[in-house]
């Protein structure tokens, strides 16, 4: 393994070598491919720059007496200068703006003399102005002094350029003449050794001087720049000179080159060595004691690390190139500097990128991994941030205005001029956001004190809301949450008071038939029986026998019911039919009960699609249950008609015993009106017929108005 890492560190290194060679040969390829320093274009550009500052500041004379002598006026500059700081009036004000609070200020003070000096400068002033009004001459001559002093500070800048000419380049050895006038300018003896020689001649071409202005002075460069000359000579740089300090420009050139040129056999050396000798193998990275430690990491994190590290690998090598410009002792320490620097990231990334090789091969791994790291992850709750749009508004609002804040803050203390407008950021824009959020902050947490509240089960003043914001939206349904709670503890309390009812019901509905029969059994036992005996005490155990039948099977049945594993068999059937059947099924019953009933129904068939046993069974419990319940002597209405896209069957009567308020618990199971339980119904004819309706998708409605009972079924009929 430690063999292995040593490979893989060697390959890296002649990898560094070979990128280092080649980003220099594209850097400083056509500066250093060169046979010599003096056909290089750094030397173009020295020597050119030397041509041009010695005619500018050599070759060229200036006779500063004769260049004020030409100087020339004209009117365009007297109106330029005249009305340089604006009109008259403009003027005249800005004066006494400058000198008045000065002169008050001084005659506070009770310096007598300062205001009279301040009053005769501002007369003064004021007297110049209004005269630049009235003469040409004397803005003329102002012109004039303006226009001498630019000559001076001209012939000023170029003594200092030639003097730092001398400086610099003083390995130059010139000896030109002007073919005009004839006049020679020497620098030592050009007929010595030279390394460097140009010669200009009427074959070869003039050498041309010309002023060159630097700066922006419009005055300098109207009067100056209309000179120029043509010279013949020859300009040389002596052999001796290579050897000096004063020409340490080539000495570092030379070394420059020798490191470009043993760089770039380096590089080809290691590029074969690379091809022939220590060829790539992956099984260099198959076994190493940091990667199971690495494969840890999330997946994006390690691709993040990966294009980091490209990234700086990328940076050495171009700043390797760099350092081609450096003299030699510090150009071979930074070359190896960013040798190294290479390899280490090369040789980083190379491991990196044969591990996730691997894990890219298996392609839906990979993916996952991706999609689990931490970075995607971040960028998913960013988006979530944004699920509200008012909330991630906001909070990016407030971290803007938290930025710029701090950015503010530290401008101020380099700028301080920018404090007003600091300040006005601050109050109308920094202020009214911190308030802000310490609002929203504190009704946050009274929020958040009333959900601990609401999940512990305390249920009591609603919680106040506050505005249109997010978190007044979030009390808003955390009020319709505490009120859904409080109904369902109300419901929950009610189911518990049913379903104690509805086992004391069971019990006792359950007890009294079975009791019969255990009593009547033990009768059967007396041998002693009469014949007439034995068949009444048969007749009642067949007749608690079938009652406990019944109880069993509506238990059972509403039950199934309740559990959603009952299955329809739906027809479209005629519910005026179906009706009429369970009437006529309890014809004789209700003619003993001595209750009329009287049936509405219309003429034509009313269709829907039910399971046609169901819901017959439906009619027959809700007809069964009138029988029962009915008050004698009384009316008991049906009806059965068409409202809009639904079939509506109404039954109502008179009740025999007193109801109470809530409807509802009509159909809770084991239900009855007859409290006593002096009938023999099973309390569960209501229970069994909602729960047929609700499975078919209908609404059973039960209605109680004093004595009357109503019952209203609806279905959606079909066409």
């Amino acid at each position: 393994m430690n063999q292995n890492r040593w490979k893989t560190l060697v390959w890296s290194l002649l990898i560094g070598v070979v990128l280092i060679a080649v980003a220099s040969v594209m850097n400083h390829g056509d500066r250093l491919f060169v046979n010599n320093y003096f056909e290089s274009d750094d030397f173009q550009g020295e020597f050119d720059y030397f041509v041009e500052e010695l005619g500018n500041t050599t070759l060229l004379q200036h006779d500063v007496k004769e260049l004020k002598k030409n100087l020339n006026v004209t009117a365009a500059q007297i109106e330029e200068h005249r009305t340089r700081y604006g009109t008259l009036s403009e003027q005249i004000m800005d004066i006494n703006a400058q000198y008045n609070d000065r002169i008050e200020e001084a005659e506070a003070e009770g310096d007598a003399t300062l205001k009279q000096a301040l009053i005769k400068e501002r007369d003064d002033k004021l007297a110049d102005i209004q005269k630049n009004f009235e003469s040409d001459e004397h803005v003329k001559a102002k012109v004039l002094k303006e226009q001498e002093q630019a000559i001076e500070d001209y012939i000023r800048q170029l003594n200092e350029r030639k003097n730092e000419l001398r400086g610099n380049v003083s390995y130059f050895v010139y000896d030109l003449t002007n073919i005009q006038t004839g006049e020679t300018f020497s620098n030592g003896d050009v007929s010595q050794k030279a390394v460097f020689s140009k010669t200009y001649s009427e074959e070869r071409g003039y050498l041309k001087a010309t002023d060159v202005f630097y700066g922006d002075d419009e005055v300098q460069q109207e009067l100056l720049l209309k000179s120029s000359g043509f010279y013949e000579g020859t300009i040389i740089i002596p052999s001796s000179t290579q050897k000096e300090d004063t020409f340490a420009v080539y000495q570092d050139f030379k070394h420059q080159q020798v490191a470009f040129y043993f760089t770039l056999a380096l590089g080809i050396a290691s590029l074969l060595s690379l091809l022939f000798l220590y060829k790539f193998q992956r099984n260099w990275f198959d076994h190493s004691s940091f990667r199971a430690r690495y494969e840890a990491w999330p997946l994006d994190i390690r691709l993040l690390i990966l294009m980091v590290n490209g990234f700086f690998l990328i940076l050495y090598t171009v700043m390797s190139t760099d350092v081609f410009w450096y003299k030699l002792q510090p150009l071979i320490k930074e070359l190896v500097l960013m040798l190294g620097l290479v390899t280490i990231s090369l040789w980083l990334g190379i491991h990196q990128l044969m591990w996730l090789r691997k894990e890219f091969q298996e392609k839906e791994r990979f993916y996952s991994k991706f999609k689990q790291g931490i970075l995607v992850r971040f960028l998913f709750l960013l988006k979530d941030v944004f699920l509200s749009i008012p909330v991630g508004l906001q909070v990016v609002w407030v971290l803007l205005v938290l930025f710029f804040w701090g950015i503010g803050t530290v401008l101020v203390m380099m700028s301080p001029e920018m404090i007003g407008v600091y300040l006005l950021c601050v109050l109308f824009v920094g202020l009214p956001t911190l308030i802000m959020v310490v609002m929203r902050v504190a009704y946050f947490n009274r929020v958040m004190v009333a959900t601990q509240q609401v999940s512990s089960g305390v249920l009591r003043e609603p919680i106040p809301v506050k505005g249109k914001s997010f978190i007044a939206q979030h009390a808003i349904h955390l009020n319709k949450l505490r009120e859904g709670m409080k109904a369902s503890l109300s419901e929950q309390a009610k189911s518990e008071r049913f379903k104690t009812e509805l086992i004391t019901n069971v019990s006792h509905d359950l007890r009294t038939p079975l009791t019969s029969i255990i009593t009547y059994t033990d009768l059967l036992k007396n041998s002693n029986l009469t014949e007439e005996e034995r068949q009444s005490y048969v007749d009642i155990l067949d007749r608690k026998s079938q009652r406990l039948k019944t109880l069993i099977e509506d238990l059972f049945e509403v039950s199934k019911m309740a559990s959603g594993n009952l299955e329809l068999n739906r027809q479209r059937l005629d519910l005026t039919q179906l009706l009429q059947q369970a009437l006529a099924e309890h014809a004789e019953e209700i003619e003993n009960a001595k209750v009329d009933f009287r049936v509405t129904t219309v003429e034509e068939p009313i269709f829907a699609y039910v399971d046609g046993q169901k819901w017959w069974r439906v009619l027959d419990n809700l007809v069964i249950n009138a029988i029962k319940y009915a008050l004698p002597n009384t009316r008991v209405y049906l009806s059965l008609k068409k409202e809009a896209d639904e079939a509506v069957f109404v039954i109502k009567n008179i009740a025999r015993y007193e109801l109470g308020d809530d409807a509802q618990e009509l159909v809770e199971r084991f239900k009855r009106a007859d409290t006593s339980r002096h009938t023999e119904g099973s309390g569960l004819g209501l229970a069994i017929a909602q729960s047929i309706v609700d499975l078919h998708g209908g609404r059973l409605v039960v209605e109680v108005d004093g004595d009357l009972f109503k019952v209203t079924v609806s279905i959606k009929k079909s066409g």
